[in-house]
C-alpha cells in the first residue's frame, strides 16, 4: 500500500483519514487533488482515524491496509467492534 492508493481509496469511499506517527499526524482527504509535500514512510504510521458515512473509528495500520487493498470491507472490519460501531 502506498500513500497514493490511500489517496485513491478515500476518493472512492468519500472518506477522510489521519494517520498518527511518532508524536505527528498526516492527513488525506476524499477532496485533496494531490498528496501532502511530506511523508513519513508507511511503516511509521501506527494507526488511521477513519472517517466517513459508514464508519467513524481508529484502525491498525495493518487493517487499514486490508481494506485499502480490498482484502477487508468496512462491513467485514465493523463486525470486529466491540458495541457494533
Amino acid at each position: 500500500m502506498t500513500f497514493a492508493d490511500v489517496l485513491e481509496w478515500c476518493r472512492k469511499n468519500h472518506a477522510d483519514v489521519r494517520g498518527v506517527y511518532r508524536g505527528k499526524d498526516i492527513s488525506i482527504s476524499q477532496q485533496d487533488s494531490t498528496l501532502p509535500a511530506s511523508l513519513p514512510a508507511m511503516s511509521e504510521i501506527f494507526h488511521w482515524d477513519v472517517e466517513m458515512p459508514e464508519l467513524n473509528h481508529y484502525v491498525s495500520s495493518s487493517d487499514f491496509e486490508r481494506m485499502v487493498t480490498g482484502r477487508l470491507t468496512i462491513d467485514e472490519f465493523k463486525s470486529t467492534l466491540r458495541g457494533g460501531d
